[in-house]
């Protein structure tokens, strides 16, 4: 891809916003559109959720490199983590989708000119 092109591609995304696959692309495949989440109690729902459990693994951590600062920094990302960490514990696809799309809105909003992926 050409120097012009990688600059056309960079403009677009300031313009039109982040999505959840830039912000935390692991979590983004874990918690893909219309993919199920593991069964409750299963070996892949403990792992992931004794990730998402951890500030600075969960969905929220990841976009922030990875780093548990925004639990101090930004109370919006902390809140919007605890709502991860219940409603995968609940099992409550729906409400994942609905936390998704306010987390992206959130950090492109508040976040997205300072931290790049």
């Amino acid at each position: 891809m050409g120097q012009k092109q990688v600059a056309f591609e960079k403009t677009k995304h300031q313009q039109e916003g982040l999505t959840f696959s830039d912000i935390s692309p692991k979590w983004a495949k874990r918690l893909g559109e219309h993919q199920e989440l593991p069964v409750p109690m299963s070996i892949t729902w403990l792992r992931w959720w004794l990730e998402i459990i951890n500030p600075p693994n969960c969905v929220v951590g990841e976009a922030h490199n990875f780093s548990r600062s925004y639990t101090d920094d930004c109370r919006e990302c902390g809140k919007i983590g605890d709502k991860f960490t219940v409603y995968f514990t609940l099992n409550l696809c729906s409400k994942i989708e609905e936390n998704k799309q306010r987390f992206v809105n959130h950090w492109n909003k508040e976040h997205a000119q300072f931290h790049s992926r």
